[in-house]
């Protein structure tokens, strides 16, 4: 487990000297650690970001976007109410999100860092620090078999493959999408346009599999959150 945040007093993060301030607005931020259920500045397990413009602060908290307007006087800071989408995903990222914007909501000044920005309450404790953000290299899509790792179940949660099944998914470079829904192969076309993704409606076969239990409805389940896809996050290839 991380220190508790109170002990982030020096190292990574630390209060930069007195009349060193940086500029809060206008930058692309990504967040460095983040007040977490524990009362402690942890890392986050993916990437989020934000940017504060003209009285308006949105950005990603790991699964969803997320915006709010804020007001500045000085270094003062205040946070209306943090609308979001409301897409699901790990346990882990989820239990981030919650916090990145639990903290986010509880700012009430910001104050230079030593390698960034830090947000604090209105005690003084740091809920945030940012830094700027540099974008990653992108994963090509196309060129790679993509496995399904988890999948939104259509009740509201994001879950595991079943034991001794496997999803695949191929983008190639004419705009075909082609792989195996578990028990039926399927296909669409798709076109991109930067993170931006539209298919067109899905075809499979029509086979039936009895094993393992479930196989049927987990493959429903993955086309159906396919056809909803509309942003591919190419971050990394395992």
């Amino acid at each position: 487990m991380e220190e508790p945040a109170e002990a982030e007093a020096a190292g990574p993060g630390q209060i930069a000297p007195e009349g060193e301030t940086r500029t809060l607005e206008g930058m692309i931020w990504q967040v460095a650690k983040y007040l977490d259920a524990d009362n402690a500045l942890g890392k986050p397990v993916a990437e989020a970001t934000m940017t504060f413009q003209e009285g308006h602060v949105g950005g990603s908290a790991g699964c969803n976007n997320f915006s709010a307007p804020y007001t500045l006087a000085g270094q003062q800071l205040t946070i209306a109410q943090i609308g979001t989408t409301m897409m699901f995903c790990e346990e882990a990222i989820m239990a981030q999100e919650q916090a990145i914007l639990t903290a986010l909501g509880k700012a009430a000044a910001y104050a230079s860092a030593d390698d960034g920005i830090a947000l604090l309450d209105a005690t003084g404790r740091v809920v945030l620090t940012l830094v700027p953000h540099i974008p990653q290299p992108q994963a090509s899509l196309t060129g790679v078999v993509w496995l399904a790792t988890t999948i939104n179940n259509g009740q509201q949660a994001v879950v595991s493959l079943l034991e001794g099944t496997r999803i695949t998914a191929i983008f190639d470079e004419k705009g075909t999408l082609s792989g195996s829904a578990g028990c039926n192969n399927y296909r669409a076309s798709y076109t991109l346009d930067g993170d931006t993704i539209a298919l067109t409606p899905l075809v499979s076969t029509r086979k039936f599999c009895s094993e393992p239990e479930g196989v049927m409805e987990q493959e429903a389940n993955y086309l159906q959150a396919l056809e909803t896809v509309a942003v591919a996050l190419q971050n990394s290839v395992e």
